[in-house]
């Protein structure tokens, strides 16, 4: 049985200690289209919040060639690839990997390699990762591995509470007088990851009845990993995590954060079948 090695892109994040045992396909970012941030070149969270505060950022997905160069360093080695991908409703970075796929496996037929949807993003999608690590210890093969992940992709929910409206307005989600109106009246939006889409779950009049939401959603059934995301607020996800202490935890990735701002936290779960 060959071995195989986990990749996953730039939207999804996967928790300590389990970090260091995948492979970043890493997305990119940019406030002007001359300096672009996310693989030579990055930002700390300080200095990425201070210039989203008065500057619209740019996303864009995973780089085909550099891909291909990663796919083919671990192909040329003799292992396999299972590739966990950030949703296809979210991202353009699921179609780009499917094709570098595609001509690897014209290149090296000896070779398996898998891309799955995970239809969801950040520590959601970094959970199925945690699970292919662990089967992967198990002695899984990939092919076991991949069956089981597509399996447990209908078992994740990511929810995220926003505070504010600025981020949603500044990215186009949210019509500026809508945004106005609920800053104004305390309204917290709680969006959530739906058929690999990112949808409007609830509105809640205050943070408190926004994490008392989540926490009702966490108490429903048993949860086979629970974690809490970080994004830039800190008092804000001690909150989250006080309502809804989970046994992991993950800072959000700077490409989704670009979308929701720093005052803003989430919840993964990934319910027991």
């Amino acid at each position: 049985m060959r071995d195989f090695m986990i990749f996953t892109d730039g939207d999804v994040d996967v928790p300590k200690p389990y970090d260091t045992e995948v492979a970043i396909l890493p997305q990119y970012y940019y406030f002007e289209p001359d300096t672009v941030y996310g693989d030579e070149q990055t930002l700390s969270r300080e200095q990425f919040f201070e210039r989203l505060s008065s500057k619209r950022a740019y996303t864009a997905g995973v780089n085909p060639d550099l891909a291909r160069r990663r796919f083919e360093e671990a192909l040329k080695a003799g292992r396999d690839i299972l590739c966990i991908a950030v949703s296809s409703g979210i991202s353009g970075s699921y179609n780009t990997i499917c094709a570098t796929a595609e001509e690897c496996r014209a290149l090296y037929p000896e070779a398996s390699i898998r891309v799955i949807d995970s239809l969801s993003a950040t520590l959601g999608a970094g959970f199925l990762c945690v699970d292919a690590i662990e089967m992967k210890k198990q002695g899984k093969s990939l092919e076991e591995a991949a069956a089981e992940i597509e399996r447990r992709v209908k078992l994740l929910d990511i929810f995220f509470i926003v505070d504010d409206f600025k981020y949603l307005i500044q990215g186009g989600r949210v019509n500026p007088a809508v945004g106005k109106i609920g800053d104004i009246l305390d309204i917290k939006p709680i969006l959530t990851i739906r058929d690999g889409h990112i949808e409007l779950y609830k509105k809640a009049r205050g943070l408190n009845a926004a994490l008392r939401s989540i926490q009702t959603i966490a108490e429903v059934k048993k949860a086979a990993r629970l974690g809490n995301i970080y994004v830039g607020n800190r008092e804000m996800f001690e909150k989250c995590c006080s309502h809804v202490p989970g046994s992991y935890e993950a800072s959000l990735n700077l490409i989704v954060s670009s979308h929701v701002g720093p005052n803003t936290t989430g919840v993964a779960i990934e319910w027991e079948a």
